[in-house]
């Protein structure tokens, strides 16, 4: 047969190597570092229960006062999260660990992955309470912007119902994120930028962690979902404001399957807990915004 041997004419004859392997990489967002955690200790229930009181008020008092019919009533309010179990099952043959490079056999069996897909649900689980804010302060189709993130604070500092005390955190997608990168180092290329938050944003961006406008932590998380008209509800919050309960933490159970594949190892990992919130539509806020990919 004429031409020239290459590797394409031998293809058949090359061996199929792989030299590595590696995890798909989880989006950013960790919720559980910006809420009030809390652990519910062992023989005391099911549930994480506290009490708030209302509050009272006080009067005015001369000399002619007569207090003694006036009293004022306390009134106590009941907070109840019950937490309950995630989890997720992993199986794979005896074959597999032994054939797949050294690599992907150590993934396999380190169980990172299920802790990965456990931690993500948890993730997903406190935007899904994030989201259940009283009022939207957003509007679809429109850019986020600085000001409403600092409005959505006040909201929560000065509201007449019950103050909410910081820190303060802003939970929302990147791509909402980039208008407020945007809006902020507007100025790049008309003026000189000197030292400052403008030049922070060019040089940082609100990507990283512990990044702050104003009094809120803003936290770029990329397990938000955004809609079919892309748009995407982020919210602020009070660190007070919502509530992780854990009950029994991670939990890994391993099961020898010797009627599957010839041997099979069943991987077994259960989380215990749940979100809650205090002082519903005081202490968080809603924002949705534009979601559109920067471009």
């Amino acid at each position: 047969m004429p031409g020239e041997t290459t590797t394409a004419a031998l293809n058949d004859s090359l061996p199929t190597m792989r030299m590595g392997a590696r995890l798909v990489q989880e989006q950013k967002g960790n919720m559980r570092d910006t809420v009030d955690h809390i652990v519910l200790g062992k023989n005391i229930g099911n549930s994480w229960s506290e009490v708030s009181f209302a509050q009272n008020t006080a009067s005015t008092v001369t000399e002619t006062t007569d207090n003694i019919d006036s009293p004022e009533q306390l009134s106590d309010t009941l907070v109840t999260v019950t937490p309950s179990d995630s989890g997720i099952h992993i199986l794979y043959t005896d074959r597999v660990v032994e054939h797949i490079i050294t690599q992907s056999a150590s993934i396999v069996r380190s169980g990172i992955l299920g802790m990965n897909a456990i931690m993500r649900k948890e993730n997903i689980d406190g935007i899904t309470q994030g989201r259940a804010s009283t009022t939207d302060m957003g509007t679809a189709g429109n850019p986020l912007t600085s000001a409403l993130v600092r409005h959505a604070k006040y909201r929560i500092s000065s509201n007449v119902t019950e103050r909410g005390a910081g820190p303060y955190h802003m939970q929302h997608h990147g791509f909402c994120l980039a208008d407020i990168d945007d809006e902020l180092s507007a100025p790049l290329g008309t003026y000189e930028i000197t030292g400052g938050l403008s030049a922070d944003i060019i040089t940082n961006s609100y990507t990283s962690s512990a990044r702050k406008l104003g009094d809120v932590n803003i936290h770029e998380n990329g397990d938000m979902t955004i809609d079919a008209s892309d748009d995407c509800e982020g919210f602020v919050y009070a660190q007070m404001g919502i509530i992780l309960v854990e009950g029994r933490g991670v939990r890994t159970e391993i099961m020898r399957r010797p009627n599957i594949g010839g041997g099979s190892t069943s991987v077994f990992m259960y989380y215990e807990y749940a979100w809650g919130f205090r002082s519903s539509g005081n202490w968080q806020f809603s924002l949705t915004a534009d979601a559109v990919a920067p471009a």
